[in-house]
């Protein structure tokens, strides 16, 4: 064998072994698919809500939208990945604010995947350690309603893969919508005691989530006589925004209700206004396909337009323009729109 060509030889072994290498790097990379949590008590749940309310276009469901349910609502969807669609408030025929934020990111991201966790019960309380009482509330027991829902989010997250293929897509945390406090403006106590708790449970909630800035959406409960304090609810709500980062609220004053819970005309300005409140938030969502260009050759390996392209196997594809290339130089260049094929340049000889 003459020099060039074991020299070629040695050459193509060489960059086919570094370009398997990386590009399986490149391919193990995932798309994100953002997850979000939604809890609270009934008005979260969407108890006043019904599909008899809706027109057939607000009844679609959302295909690349998966939901996980747990603690309340329809048997027959709870604690497994459904589709997104109507039916997933305290019956067959609710919804709470998950529909219209749903619908406000599919035409905002279309092809994008979502994924919710859903976990709300309906007259709770924050201020409880039986109910939502948040860990760092509670000397680092959470309360049982949270110990719950912290089982909840493991059984979603654990059984991901039926949601979505997990060879090409993994879940992660993009935001936390809150709507609950009805029950503590009634006692006057825990209504004093919900800033502390709130700030605890956006808290407790980051720490397992394992971001430190997750985007919180906080709707504000209503006014009205029945929540005694209801002021004080609303300004820790307030108070949340003005202490912490990526903490957003929203008003519900004034949105259709039968005086405890939000009708379906209410109830989608929620899920609208939570959904433009976390875009207006521009949180990034991590990469939109599998390739993680991030993982790029070293800078030593440079992309070199012009020589013969081979494949992964060394077989000869081809050859790119005529542009002159650098004598003494070789480069390693993986092309998204080409399926992945090896285009370098040999060194001058």
């Amino acid at each position: 064998m003459a020099a060039k060509e074991r020299y070629e030889s040695s050459f193509l072994g060489t960059i086919a072994a570094i370009c398997i290498c990386w590009s399986a790097q490149v391919l193990a990379a995932k798309t994100d698919v953002p997850l979000f949590l939604f809890s609270g008590q009934s008005n979260m749940v969407g108890l006043g809500t019904s599909t008899n309310d809706l027109t057939a276009a607000q009844k679609a469901t959302y295909p690349d939208i998966k939901i996980y349910l747990d603690a309340e609502g329809d048997a027959t969807k709870l604690r497994k990945w459904s589709t997104l669609g109507p039916g997933f408030g305290g019956s067959s025929t609710g919804f709470g604010p998950e529909l219209f934020f749903g619908k406000v990111l599919a035409d905002s991201f279309p092809g994008k995947k979502f994924a919710f966790i859903k976990v709300a019960r309906s007259g709770t309380y924050l201020g409880k350690a039986a109910e939502w009482l948040p860990p760092s509330s509670n000397n680092g027991t959470g309360g049982t309603y949270y110990t719950s829902m912290m089982g909840s989010i493991d059984a979603a997250l654990k059984a991901f893969n039926s949601a979505f293929d997990t060879s090409l897509y993994t879940p992660k945390w993009v935001g936390f919508i809150w709507l609950q406090g009805e029950f503590d403006a009634m006692d006057a106590a825990l209504s004093n005691q919900y800033e502390t708790n709130l700030n605890n449970l956006v808290k407790d909630i980051r720490t397992k989530a394992g971001i430190a800035d997750l985007p919180v959406i906080l709707p504000m409960i209503d006014v009205q006589s029945i929540w005694t304090n209801n002021a004080k609810i609303r300004a820790a709500d307030v108070a949340m925004k003005t202490k912490l980062a990526r903490v957003d609220t929203m008003d519900t004053k004034g949105l259709p209700t039968d005086n405890i819970h939000y009708k379906a005309a209410g109830m989608i300005v929620i899920g609208q206004r939570c959904a433009a409140r976390w875009i207006a938030m521009k949180y990034p969502m991590g990469p939109t396909g599998v390739f993680d260009w991030s993982r790029r050759p070293a800078a030593s390996i440079r992309p070199m337009p012009d020589g013969p392209r081979f494949d992964l196997s060394g077989r000869r594809t081809g050859r790119l323009g005529s542009n002159p290339t650098r004598a003494g130089t070789s480069s390693l260049w993986i092309d998204q729109r080409r399926d992945l094929k090896l285009i370098y340049s040999l060194p001058s000889q």
